[in-house]
């Protein structure tokens, strides 16, 4: 993947995630003011899909981390 791409990719990604934000907040305020087992059910579900994103995004982090060199011993 060129860098190019990298940079399309990771904008149209903060993109989404700025939808992705205000269609959570729009769940959130309507299951506030008329609470159901339907909304709480798709709050679950959502919570669910960020966890596991989440996890998959550590994941991905934790793989770039090499462990550091051991100090010399004198």
């Amino acid at each position: 993947m060129t860098a190019k791409t990298t940079a399309t990719h990771a904008a149209s990604i903060s993109r989404s995630l700025e939808q992705l934000r205000h269609d959570i907040g729009a769940l959130v305020d309507s299951a506030a003011r008329r609470p159901s087992a339907n909304k709480r059910a798709a709050l679950v579900d959502t919570h669910h899909q960020l966890r596991l994103l989440g996890h998959r995004l550590n994941d991905a982090l934790g793989a770039d981390a090499r462990p550091a060199p051991p100090e010399e011993q004198p």
